[in-house]
């Protein structure tokens, strides 16, 4: 109830990302060696001592999925879920993980995860492989059918009903289908207009508008391609170098592409902000507030004002590449 409370407020409030009583939150910040877990409010005031440091060699990515309060870490050859229900601003205990180890000759170095409403996916685009594996840790992995689509695809679970569809962007379109049936329905497929002339960057859902937002290149340019419905729309992001831009999501605080600088697209839209400046990862927290890496830095924006408003820029003693926004009580 506390969680929907501040959301209500974030929804009202017109003045400020700060808001009273503040959201209990940590950020999660995940590199090479490990994963440092950060008091969201220390973040905004400029201080980046971590609460809780893990030691976690060869992490690929992480995710955190509020509606199950686990954390997931994916590695070159398995993926392990936390609990994270007893975490709070000032301790994220590791516990002993639920993990699954990938099939023998699966590499997932490079992988990628991406959250539906009730299973996980693991992409390896390395070796054209992806994975679904149920969010509350229980369960095998079950293999998801690539068939047809190029190994340089993006991919992420698109909620539908009871069902997480697998949605895929490529070269030439967006489209979603059953994870584990190609020819099977529910399905949709469009052209992507204009079609991408490199590998697409980056496919993130938002479900709670049934959005598929997907990031790519066309005519040196970075187009945000957006499905909504029937309907797809493009849309030119970032400047004339805009290095290989990602996208940051919450449903309710917003949206923004990073890359070489970085733009928010909503609540209110931006220009380019940051221009010469490279960041590695970012995420949008539920508190209203942006949070992106480059190098070991992580720059805060308040999202509320536009142009957005830079609160702090701490020092997190390494250079992250994947962070999660982390809810606590």
């Amino acid at each position: 109830m506390k969680r929907l409370g501040f959301l209500l407020l974030l929804l009202l409030t017109a003045c400020t990302g700060s808001q009273e009583p503040p959201l209990p939150a940590l950020l999660a910040a995940g590199g090479e060696d490990g994963v440092r877990f950060y008091r969201a409010q220390d973040l905004q005031r400029g201080t980046g001592t971590p609460v809780e440091t893990w030691t976690t060699p060869g992490l690929q990515d992480l995710a955190y999925s509020p509606t199950f309060q686990r954390l997931y870490l994916l590695f070159p050859d398995r993926v392990e879920a936390y609990d994270a229900s007893g975490f709070t601003e000032a301790s994220a205990p590791r516990g002993t993980p639920a993990d699954q180890g990938l099939p023998p000759g699966v590499d997932c170095t490079g992988g990628y995860l991406r959250l539906g409403q009730g299973a996980l996916l693991l992409h390896c685009p390395a070796v054209a492989r992806a994975f679904l594996w149920p969010l509350d840790g229980s369960g095998n992995l079950e293999e998801a059918d690539l068939t047809g689509l190029d190994p340089a695809a993006r991919l992420a679970l698109l909620p539908q009903g009871s069902l997480d569809l697998l949605a895929y962007l490529t070269r030439s379109a967006l489209g979603y289908r059953p994870a584990q049936d190609p020819q099977g329905t529910p399905s949709l497929e469009k052209p992507l207009s204009p079609p991408l002339d490199a590998d697409p960057f980056d496919l993130r859902i938002d479900a709670a508008r049934g959005r598929l937002l997907g990031l790519g290149r066309a005519g040196l340019k970075a187009y945000l391609y957006t499905l909504r419905g029937e309907a797809l729309g493009s849309q030119e992001v970032l400047g004339d170098f805009f290095g290989t831009p990602r996208l940051a999501l919450d449903p309710v605080a917003g949206l923004a592409v990073y890359g070489r600088g970085f733009q928010v697209l909503e609540p209110r839209a931006s220009s380019v902000q940051e221009a010469y400046t490279d960041f590695a990862a970012g995420a949008v927290g539920q508190d209203g507030y942006l949070y992106l890496a480059s190098g070991s830095l992580l720059y805060v924006y308040d999202l509320v004002p536009s142009p957005p408003q830079r609160v702090a820029t701490p020092s997190l003693g390494f250079a992250p590449k994947a962070l999660a926004f982390l809810p606590v009580e």
